[in-house]
């Protein structure tokens, strides 16, 4: 396994703040997207986001040889656990996304929105999205739509005071009570706690696909290679800054930032 490319840059250009990584051993290879934290929690100096991402990463670096997805995601999560405090209610806990592919199994293991993309493959199957956050989406949108009808905001010029993800925080506040539970609003991610067995991915990658591509949902089309994953955004974000149209999502482009989200991108030859 051989790194062809790899990148990270966190939405507001400090890389001490950012909450995605990617971690490449002999027989790993991961992106690790830490969760955006609305709680305000700290974690020594750091948010959430950025404390669950360590763990994992941490985590997957020591994976022992061999080992099957459900033994890698229950290291991950003993490792999470034991960084965090008790008393934590399941909304409260920092998570992340990770998706993992093994060499030694030659297969992609996806706990969470972490994408993946290898020649051939629909993006659909790739780069889900889960249902808690389609409805977050769709009622940011429409109150920005609505706000926007009756003219109290422009959507010429994007603005920190964003009344469609105020309207949104009731929802995204919450859900991580719905984190790793089964249900039709229920996802998976590493948050300390057991995630079921049945909503960790395992993809196995057909023999003949040469190049794997992982990346964090800050890229909203996983290309071939960076430099067109790059474009991709970048056309994007110009032609949607508010992310309510082609990269609708729970927040814009607030002033001062590089991108709506931190972003990893990895490729890797097999």
């Amino acid at each position: 396994m051989e790194i062809v490319e790899q990148f990270v840059l966190g939405k507001s250009g400090d890389p001490l703040v950012c909450e995605d990584a990617v971690v490449v051993t002999a027989e790993h290879a991961a992106v690790i997207d830490g969760a955006t934290d609305v709680s305000g929690r700290r974690y020594g100096s750091a948010a959430g986001g950025w404390w669950a991402m360590a763990a994992c990463r941490d985590a997957v670096q020591q994976l022992p040889h061999g080992v099957d997805p459900h033994r890698a995601v229950a290291a991950m999560t003993s490792e999470l656990a034991a960084r965090l405090g008790s008393g934590l209610t399941a909304a409260e806990r920092p998570s992340a996304a990770v998706t993992v592919f093994s060499r030694v199994r030659r297969e992609i293991w996806q706990i969470g929105d972490v994408g993946f993309s290898y020649s051939g493959l629909p993006a659909s199957v790739g780069q889900p999205r889960k249902l808690v956050d389609r409805v977050a989406v769709s009622i940011r949108a429409a109150v920005l739509a609505a706000e926007a009808a009756a003219g109290t905001i422009s959507m010429d010029r994007v603005v920190e005071a964003d009344p469609g993800r105020l309207a949104a925080r009731a929802l995204i506040g919450r859900q991580g009570a719905l984190r790793n539970s089964i249900g039709p609003y229920g996802y998976a991610a590493i948050d300390g706690r057991p995630v079921p067995p049945s909503l960790v991915v395992v993809h196995p990658v057909p023999e003949g696909i040469d190049e794997l591509m992982i990346a964090s949902d800050g890229y909203p089309v996983i290309g071939e290679t960076l430099a067109a994953s790059e474009s991709e955004l970048a056309l994007l974000l110009e032609k949607d800054p508010w992310c309510v149209a082609e990269l609708a999502g729970t927040k814009a482009i607030l002033p001062g930032q590089v991108s709506f989200d931190d972003r990893a991108y990895l490729r890797v030859r097999l």
